[in-house]
């Protein structure tokens, strides 16, 4: 069994993965100088569906999520299949913008192909070696995400503009609900991940993530503005550049941006895992390591390779997560609650 610090440690990294790339850009699109308030909404309401995810987990007990599924006869059968096309979903999701934040500020002249393949072969290992590898990995990597998350904010408060903020309030009641929807979204529906281990509870974490989302979101608005901010791919990268310690200590936005990337690894390592244990044992190493390389050519050769598709995700990934949470949250806890384990 995981300890609560190494489920701590994932939690948070799962809050933030999907920003990278997705939410940072989405969001401030809708609701402008308001959209830090959306994170701040987004937050009280994802607590409800994180509530409904720790009871699950307890629940379940030291059962397994494999092991619920096969309880539920059919049902599970088709929850299995929900979960392996969300595992995907998210391997081929995080592959994408992994490649695309590389080739963009780090490796531009480098083949897109060869951005993530060191990662599949990483994820293979990893997932070899268990849940355990990847709770300990998570706890490791920790000290120096929060470390660098503290660095940036506080190194990017002297360059705030308090007028971008302002005025506030001018979001149309739909956009800005549009908003709170991505935000809970993504915010909430990588925790689903954690069903892969026992008894966690996510909602320390949670907060704590959405907080660095949120101080992080105010940030983007107050340095570059909404509509900068609105245009770029990137903002939440864009800001780091502007960072410089001390009057001589600058350009260090690539060693702060590493939290960024410490976020995209846990979950796809948290995705490759959900994906390995709900497959069927016959042959589950050679399937599990043909899917990885699968959202691995998916990710260059069709998402990644045309800049309509990395629209497309933009806009679509968040209610197609939507989908997945509601398809098999409520129905592991309906179940879970006419089962309890004694």
């Amino acid at each position: 069994m995981t300890s609560k610090l190494e489920n701590f440690a994932v939690n948070y990294f799962l809050t933030r993965a999907l920003f990278l790339g997705i939410g940072f850009s989405v969001i401030i699109g809708l609701s402008r100088q308001d959209s830090f308030l959306s994170f701040g909404v987004g937050t009280i309401i994802g607590l409800i569906f994180i509530f409904f995810i720790n009871k699950i987990q307890k629940y379940k007990g030291d059962r397994t999520l494999n092991e619920v599924l096969k309880e539920m006869k059919v049902g599970g059968i088709l929850l299995r299949f929900v979960f392996i096309l969300y595992g995907f979903a998210l391997l081929c999701e995080g592959l994408t913008f992994i490649q695309l934040f590389a080739s963009s500020f780090f490796l531009i002249k480098t083949p897109i192909w060869f951005i993530s393949l060191p990662l599949i072969i990483l994820l293979i290992k990893i997932t070899k070696d268990g849940v355990k590898t990847t709770f300990r990995v998570a706890t490791s990597l920790l000290p120096i995400s929060v470390a660098l998350t503290i660095l940036s904010l506080f190194a990017l408060c002297g360059y705030m503009n308090i007028s971008n903020i302002k005025p506030l309030f001018i979001t149309n009641g739909m956009d800005f609900l549009k908003s709170v929807f991505y935000y809970t979204s993504l915010s909430v529906s990588p925790s689903i991940l954690m069903l892969t281990t026992k008894k966690s509870n996510s909602t320390l974490a949670y907060l704590f993530g959405s907080f660095t989302l949120i101080a992080k979101m105010f940030l983007i608005i107050a340095i570059v503005g909404p509509l900068l901010a609105s245009i770029y791919r990137f903002p939440e990268y864009i800001i780091l550049k502007e960072i410089k310690i001390l009057n001589f200590i600058e350009k260090i936005e690539n060693i702060v941006a590493l939290s960024w990337i410490f976020d995209v690894f846990i979950y796809l390592a948290m995705a490759s895992l959900m994906v390995k244990e709900l497959l069927p044992k016959k042959r589950k190493e050679l399937v599990h390591i043909v899917i990885l390389f699968a959202s691995f050519l998916i990710s260059f050769l069709i998402i990644g390779k045309y800049y309509t598709n990395e629209l497309i995700i933009y806009y679509i990934f968040p209610i197609f997560i939507t989908i997945v949470f509601f398809l098999t949250i409520p129905s592991l806890f309906i179940y879970l609650i006419r089962h309890k384990e004694n």
